[in-house]
């Protein structure tokens, strides 16, 4: 038995499938298959009951899982421990983000992170929220921002922000951060918003049905520079979060209001994978997500409630 075995066995059981597992590892599926057949003739029983629907783990199999995942999780924290004790955090972390208000914390994150842990590579990787919950299930991110959707029941995800969305439009615009604007109020106005598939979207579409209105999108467009770009000429109105136009505000090239009757918000959670185990680094890393989020609702850059535990988890 080895670790490598362990691995391969994790993913079968999480799949119920070699032929999942193998595209999920890029692997032929017979050496899978074989690893799999070894690991059972050196425990002397069966892991899995195969059936036409795919591979359901026996009792000896459930046991093994728990051991499997408590041995991997042990032979990363020694290898964090081992280089703690030579003072440095190492590795790399893949962080997922949605469009709009994702992409905005991710400059601040990256830049205060990297000041701290040097050593640590960061990949942020931009995708709707449906399709950072695949690749967070498939082990090829560690964390993601994403919005509270049915996509996430199966993933562990903590709260992080339930965030206030605002009316945006050009300068020349008579939107006022101190004056709220109805909600019913953007029938009467072209808008730029991201498309069909996009949370934003659904959220504003949802929320006209029940107001018994129709939006009036002359463009869709799902990048945020996009949006901004397109208001700021003027051509139509949109609706973002505070921190993805908090720059524009200050250099006086956007304005925007609050939405009332009713409020729109949105809830954002920290996902993180089930299949990678979290290193030193990815944890160190959350902490740092989670306190540069608390320091933008504290500066007021992001407006919305903070729903996060501050305390720091790495330990």
């Amino acid at each position: 038995m080895d670790l490598r075995q362990l691995k391969t066995f994790l993913h079968v059981a999480e799949l119920g499938s070699l032929s999942r597992a193998a595209d999920r590892l890029n692997t032929a599926q017979p050496a899978l298959g074989r690893q799999i057949r070894l690991l059972e003739e050196e425990l002397g029983g069966a892991l899995f009951s195969r059936h036409g629907r795919g591979m359901v783990l026996t009792d000896t199999g459930s046991l093994l899982v728990e051991r499997a995942t408590a041995i991997l999780r042990m032979v990363e924290d020694t290898r964090e421990e081992l280089t703690a004790s030579l003072g440095a955090v190492s590795g790399a972390v893949s962080l997922g983000v949605p469009p709009t208000a994702g992409e905005v914390i991710s400059g601040r994150l990256v830049e205060r992170f990297l000041r701290d842990y040097p050593q640590v590579t960061v990949r942020i990787v931009p995708a709707f929220s449906g399709y950072l919950s695949e690749m967070l299930q498939r082990g090829e991110i560690d964390l993601a921002v994403m919005y509270q959707t049915s996509a996430i029941r199966h993933i562990p995800a903590e709260p992080l922000i339930q965030e206030t969305l605002f009316l945006v439009g050009a300068a020349g615009s008579e939107l006022d951060l101190e004056i709220p604007r109805d909600f019913a109020s953007l029938a009467d106005l072209p808008l730029v918003l991201p498309g069909p598939r996009h949370g934003l979207r659904i959220l504003l579409e949802n929320a006209a049905r029940q107001a018994g209105i129709a939006l009036r999108v002359t463009v869709e467009a799902d990048a945020l520079q996009t949006l901004k770009e397109l208001a700021a000429r003027g051509l139509a109105h949109t609706v973002l979060p505070l921190p993805a136009i908090h720059p524009d505000l200050r250099a006086g090239t956007l304005r925007a209001a609050p939405i009332a009757n009713p409020t729109l918000d949105r809830r954002l959670v920290l996902a993180r994978s089930i299949v990678r185990p979290a290193s030193r680094a990815v944890r160190v890393f959350a902490d740092t997500l989670r306190a540069e989020t608390a320091d933008m609702v504290r500066d007021g850059i992001w407006q919305g409630e903070l729903l996060l535990d501050r305390a720091p988890r790495s330990g």
